[in-house]
This record gives structure tokens, sequence and C-alpha cells, in this order.
């Protein structure tokens, strides 16, 4: 042999010995909608099958037999294919557990960390596993990277009539269990579960006290988490540093901004630890990411309507008509006509033959989809917060609302298009207004007659109380917040109020300007 080829060998092999190794990625999925003795779900097994193919697109190790449905999702086949997951990877690998399906509620059994004196659960076809238990498990597997996201609920408690069906919430009634029926896993305390840094919690609700429902999405039921989450994991969440890796603080600021869109302030997800610079999955190659810049255009696609007990009046402009996977649901009850939003939320009365009061409405949907669109992932989400909560607000009702940039801080830029979101301050030009279930247009700030600065100096932005009158049904309060006073807009909408502009005339108005939307559904009664 050559002195040469034996220096080339020598010198091949402390190249390949000094590669570096990248992390591999591995996913355990679970979804469960045919119970033996809770009630059956509609949407679990669609948020499984899609989380499944979104993540083997992403090239994320999940193999068949980690994927387990319906009675293949007993408590010692999920425990089981944890554990082989965690026996095939490697440390510094990321472990992803993704569970759809019901939760619950046991009594607290040692460690006795529960203050309500109750262990949440996860509830499979056979069996069951605490909070306590997963804890436990992640502990075990302290050398690698896990997350973990659970789109179920552990409580009963409605705020309002939150599913149109029992069947669709993800919930199962609190009962007595016998611990000596299970196996009984190593246990952490869930005090502990802040001290596991290398465990990312996502779950379906902030508060144990909302029910999660499953919602038409993509035109099947799904959890709003899942559909929202398989959207990140497309690039969706991409703050527009394009570095192929989805952080906790990317996640922190798309789910709870989209759920809580969708769902209409019904569900706000928790993501634990709160949004860090930390990595928490790699999206593969550049080929998963979208271009997130807002469209400046107009969302001109029909809006979906379902009729039922009569028909539409005639003259309705875009518009088509579905059976199934609406936008908008109208009910006919002559000589009126309720109208009723995806989430099955009373939204607005119209009579049932004039075709005006129909449109209006249906602007009124096209006009948010249009303004949802503006939603940009490279800034800051905007914060609108309810002092008096998602329940259903009756006539003469004071509600005081607050309107801030989300905490923390972006720290992308684009150099070619020459901004850099990096404060809450470059952001403070505020404009805000109201739309009514009947489509009324209400101009709310910067008013002219009351002094209103067109710059807020300080946020929060505290409105000045709003009173409940009718029309009642679903109001939709949005806020735009600039880099410098949109004047154009704000004339667009002064002027046009109480009536609706066109989706188009309101993005060219905004056509060069920085701005961020943000949009808050509330409800009101008699």
């Amino acid at each position: 042999m050559s002195q040469k080829y034996t220096i080339f060998i020598l010198f091949l092999y402390l190249t390949l010995y000094n590669l570096p190794v990248f992390a591999a990625q591995h996913a355990l999925v679970v979804g469960i909608d045919e119970y033996q003795n809770e009630e059956k779900l509609e949407g679990a097994v669609n948020d499984a099958t899609l989380l499944r193919d979104t993540l083997r697109g992403i090239r994320v190790q999940l193999p068949d037999e980690r994927v387990l449905l319906d009675s293949q999702a007993t408590r010692d086949k999920v425990i089981r294919a944890w554990r082989e997951m965690v026996t095939q990877a490697r440390p510094r690998d990321t472990l992803i557990f993704t569970y759809s399906g019901h939760g619950g509620q046991e009594t607290d059994a040692h460690p006795f960390d529960e203050e309500d004196g109750k262990d949440e659960t996860l509830i499979l076809y056979q069996g069951r596993i605490t909070d306590d238990e997963l804890t436990g498990l992640f502990a075990e597997a302290s050398e690698y990277k896990i997350l973990f996201v659970a789109d179920s609920c552990h409580s009963g408690g409605i705020t309002r009539s939150a599913c149109r069906n029992s069947r669709w919430a993800r919930y199962s009634s609190y009962r007595s269990r016998s611990r000596s029926a299970f196996p009984t896993l190593f246990k952490q305390s869930d005090r502990d579960m802040n001290k596991l840094s290398h465990v990312t919690y996502i779950t379906a609700a902030n508060q144990d006290s909302i029910s999660i429902c499953e919602y038409e999405l993509g035109g099947k039921l799904h959890g709003a988490l899942s559909w929202f989450f398989a959207k990140a994991l497309k690039g969706e969440a991409n703050d527009g540093t394009n570095n192929w890796q989805l952080t906790r603080g990317e996640l922190d600021d798309y789910l709870p901004e989209k759920v809580r869109d969708a769902t209409n302030n019904k569900q706000t997800p928790k993501l634990l630890p709160r949004g860090d610079s930390q990595s928490v999955i790699s999206l593969g190659s550049e080929s998963a990411y979208h271009d997130n810049t807002p469209p400046l255009r107009p969302d001109n696609s029909a809006i979906a309507i379902k009729v039922e007990n009569g028909s539409a009046p005639p003259g309705l402009k875009r518009i088509r008509q579905v059976g199934g996977g609406f936008d908008l649901r109208f009910v006919v009850k002559y000589p009126y006509t309720e109208v009723f939003n995806h989430t099955n939320d009373k939204i607005a009365t119209v009579s049932s033959h004039k075709t005006d009061q129909w449109q209006r409405v249906i602007d009124k949907k096209q006009l948010l989809k249009t303004l949802a669109d503006q939603f940009d992932m490279r800034l800051r989400p905007i914060r609108i917060e309810l002092r008096e909560g998602p329940d259903l607000h009756r006539y003469g009702e004071r509600l005081h609302f607050s309107i801030a940039p989300a905490a923390g801080s972006k720290r992308s830029c684009d150099k070619g298009l020459g901004w850099c979101d990096s404060t809450a301050s470059s952001f403070n030009a505020m404009t805000l207004f109201n739309l009514a279930g009947n489509g009324d247009l209400q101009f709310l700030y910067p008013l002219k007659d009351r002094k209103h600065s067109p710059i807020i100096k300080r946020f929060p932005y505290h409105l000045p109380p709003l009173t409940v009158v009718p029309p009642f049904g679903g109001d939709n309060l949005v806020a735009v917040l600039c880099t410098r006073p949109p004047t154009r807009l704000q004339r667009l909408l002064q002027e046009s109020a109480p009536h609706l502009p066109s989706p188009a005339q309101v993005i060219e108005t905004l056509h060069d300007q920085r701005c961020q939307v943000g949009q808050y559904a509330f409800f009101s009664g008699e």
C-alpha cells in the first residue's frame, strides 16, 4: 500500500469521524374514537392520521407500530411503544408523543401533589395513564428532548354551549377507579414538571374548566390543537428566521392565536415551559417552509353556507351552498332566520326573505377571513383580553377590553424589505373597530372628537367600557397595530360605517404599511 493511499485513508477516516452526528426524531401517535366505556369521538383518529402523515413528511421516524388507533391504544401497548422508542433512540434525539382522545380525572394517589385532589389522566381504549405516571416516564428519559402534545381535556366545566353534541367533547366524566386494576408505573410529582427542562408540554386548554370540542376543519372533524400543530409542522409557525427549526417561542405565538381564532375564544392551548428560543423540532429541510408573508390581496373565496328548514333568498353573492363543512349556518324559522358560525354560536337573526340582511352577514365573514390572513408570524401577535371572559354577555352588561402586543420579543428581520421587529414600541399606531353580528361596523379608535392620540404610548391599552346593546349575537373586535398611523384605512372605515368596505378596499389601504392584525369574538344575548 503506497504512502499516499495510506494518508488518504487516514484523512477520510478522520473526516468521517469528525462529521457532526445529527439528532434523529422519533414519534408515537395515539388517537382514539372508539371506546369501550366512554362516549364515542369522531375526530381523534383524524387527528392521529393527520399528524402521522405530517410527521413522516418532515422525516420523523414513525413506523406503523407506533401509530396506535382505537383498540390498539391500550395502556400496555402505549407504554410498550414508548419504551421501545426510547430504546431505539440515542441520547439527544427528540421523542414526540401526541395523544388525541378523552381526558379525565380521578382521585389523587401518592405523591399527593394535586391541589384539587385529583390526578389528570389520558383515557385509553383499555386502561388509563395519569399525569404523574407520564411525568415519571419523561423523567426516566432525561437524555432526550421530549415533545408531548395532548389534544384532550380533564374537566367537564363548560363556559357556554360549547359543543353541539356531547359526544364531541373530549372529556370523560370523573369516576372512582380501583388502583389495583392497573399495573403501577414509576411516578414523579406533577409539581416537578417544571424541573424537567428537556420536556415541552402542549395541552389543548390553559385551564381545567374548559371542555375541548371537535370542529370541522378541512372538511373533517378535528381537535383544533392537532389541526394547527400539524400546520405549524408544515412551516406556518415560521417567524421569518428560516432556520428549519420550530422553537417554543414560535409555537407559543402561533398556537394560541390560531386556536383561539378558530374556536372563537372557547379554547386557548397551553405550552410549558413558556415560549423561549429552545428548538422543539426540526422541520427537516427548507422545503418544509412556506412563505409566510401575508397576502396583499383579499380573500375572494366563496363563503360556505348551509341552509336548514328552508331556502336562501335569491341574489346572494360570493357564497357556495354546502351540506357540511360550513362557514355559516342559516336556520330558517319564518319570518326570521337564525345564523350560526362554525362553532355553533348564534351570531345574528335576519329576515328570512331579505337578501341584503343575509348578504351583510356573509360579507362580514369574508372580511374577517381576509383580516385573519393578514396575521404575520414574523411579528408579535396582538393579545386582546376581555375581563368578563368568554361567557354569553347580557343586555346592559359593561365589557372591559385590553389590547397589547404579546409578551416577549421577536428578533427577526428582513433586510430586503427594510424592516426589523425587535421592540413593541415600533408597532404602536392603533386602529380599533367592531363588527356586529348583523354586519354593522362601529369605528372605535382613534376618534377626533375624543381627542385620541394615533400613537399608543403605553400598553396594554384599556378600551373604555362597552355596553351590551342590540343587535345581539356575535361581535368581533378587530385591532390593527402598525408602525405608522394607517390614515387611509381609518378614513375608509369611518366613511363606510355602519356599512362594510370590501376586503379589496381594506387590503389596498394597507399595501404600503407594516401592520399586525388581531381579532376577538364575543357573544351577547337578551
